[in-house]
């Protein structure tokens, strides 16, 4: 009996491995998956060997904070329990057709060594594709949802996949010693299946109302920076209308002085006023010019509106696009809120200089498109590390997340390559995306 319990915490403890391994993205270290496979393993013996189910709860909440402590990331919690609803649930369908083709009770499958471990590669076989269509949902759809959710939120549905998963191995195990006919068999299963949805459901129902919410912020957002987009182009036709005026006055100052042969003044006057004045313009047009090659218009509007801020707050701004942009392989909502962040954290940085300049390069190389982003700053003691952890600034309170929001969003990209460098006393930010 002994071999059987400790076949059973075994069998058990590689498929809840297998539920993270499947869940969790980016993957965990070898070390970590070992740590994990321990944990489930004499967790699960203690709860079979003593058979008092409510302790599950207890298993899988330690497990939950231990993949919570190895990832980073608390909405991974949730992948403990609805990995075990997963597999409870698949594994008494299983049982129910083991039942119906074989007629093998819930008391074989319990007791013969052989049907144990068939039946738990069949229910291992059926849980994955399963687990990991649902990682591919969660990627596309809910991990921006998670990511910006409230922890009271994220704790109650927590708490409310805990509670599924005590009840249905509460249920389950209620037919362990018990004889009962296919009929009862197929209502056992099906209570189950049912139950798992109906909880399942109502965190959805949650979660589609929480993204609905996040959308209208990112709706609001993305008019805010739209107003701001407006705002910078009235700025540079005014000042295109002053240079229009100007240009009237610079011609009739020419003319009275060469009309009067005042040569010595007119050379004097050409170096000190139109002169600087042509190079300011000659900047506006050549950031102007440059962004022409963006083809992608949300890409082009958050770099016309940051770049050309920069510009009219007398930001030197080189901006270097050798290459035509028609596509990048990242959401657009991602890339605008890293490249906002990159960018208003460069002006902020560089208007603290003395001589502010900005540069920004975007190109291709092979099939990756390279941002590169470096500006002037002032050197505050904090290391790069340091610059990406959640509430370390030097700015005022309630600053201070913008570097640490970048990372949790290229975190959850296999296809990105970021470096932060500090190089010649500029401050340089360095995103290959494949």
């Amino acid at each position: 009996m002994l071999g059987l319990y400790l076949i059973d915490s075994f069998v058990t403890a590689i498929m809840m491995v297998c539920d993270i391994f499947i869940l969790t993205h980016p993957k965990l270290s070898i070390k970590k998956y070992l740590v994990l496979f321990v944990s489930f393993f004499t967790l699960f013996f203690i709860l079979i060997y003593f058979t008092w189910y409510p302790l599950i709860f207890v298993v899988l909440a330690i497990n939950s904070f231990l993949l919570v402590n190895f990832t980073k990331k608390f909405y991974s919690f949730f992948y403990v329990p609805f990995g075990y609803i997963v597999n409870c649930v698949l594994a008494n369908v299983t049982g129910l057709l083991f039942n119906i083709l074989w007629d093998i009770t819930v008391q074989e499958l319990n007791a013969d060594i052989v049907i144990t471990i068939i039946y738990f590669i069949c229910t291992i076989t059926i849980s994955c594709p399963v687990l990991y269509l649902v990682r591919r949902l969660l990627q596309k759809y809910l991990i921006d949802i998670f990511e910006n959710m409230s922890k009271k939120l994220l704790t109650l549905i927590a708490f409310m996949l805990l509670l599924c998963a005590v009840m249905i191995l509460t249920m389950a195990s209620f037919f362990d010693n018990i004889d009962i006919t296919h009929r009862e068999y197929f209502l056992m299963a099906s209570s189950l299946v049912l139950y798992s949805l109906f909880t399942i459901s109502m965190i959805f129902i949650v979660l589609h109302t929480t993204k609905k919410s996040y959308e209208a912020q990112k709706k609001v957002e993305y008019l805010e920076n739209l107003n701001e987009y407006t705002r910078n182009l009235e700025m540079v036709y005014e000042n295109l209308r002053s240079f229009k005026h100007d240009y009237i006055n610079i011609m009739a100052s020419l003319a009275a002085y060469i009309d009067e042969k005042k040569y010595q003044e007119l050379e004097t006057f050409f170096y000190e006023s139109i002169l600087p004045m042509q190079k300011n313009l000659t900047q506006k047009n050549g950031a102007l010019n440059n962004l022409l090659r963006v083809k992608i218009l949300e890409l082009k509007s958050i770099l016309y509106t940051k770049l050309l801020l920069a510009v009219n707050q007398d930001i030197e701004v080189n901006i270097d696009i050798p290459d035509e942009i028609d596509s990048i392989d990242m959401d657009s909502v991602d890339l605008i809120r890293m490249l906002g962040i990159f960018l208003d954290n460069a002006i902020e940085a560089c208007l603290e200089t003395e001589h502010p300049v900005i540069h920004f390069h975007l190109g291709k190389m092979n099939q990756d498109t390279v941002f590169i982003i470096s500006n002037t700053f002032i050197d505050k003691g904090l290391s790069v590390a340091q610059m990406h952890k959640k509430g370390v600034t030097t700015k005022k309170a309630g600053h201070g997340i913008g570097l640490y929001n970048v990372s949790e969003i290229l975190n959850r990209y296999d296809t990105i390559y970021h470096e932060t460098l500090i190089q010649d006393g500029l401050f340089i930010q360095q995103v290959q995306i494949s």
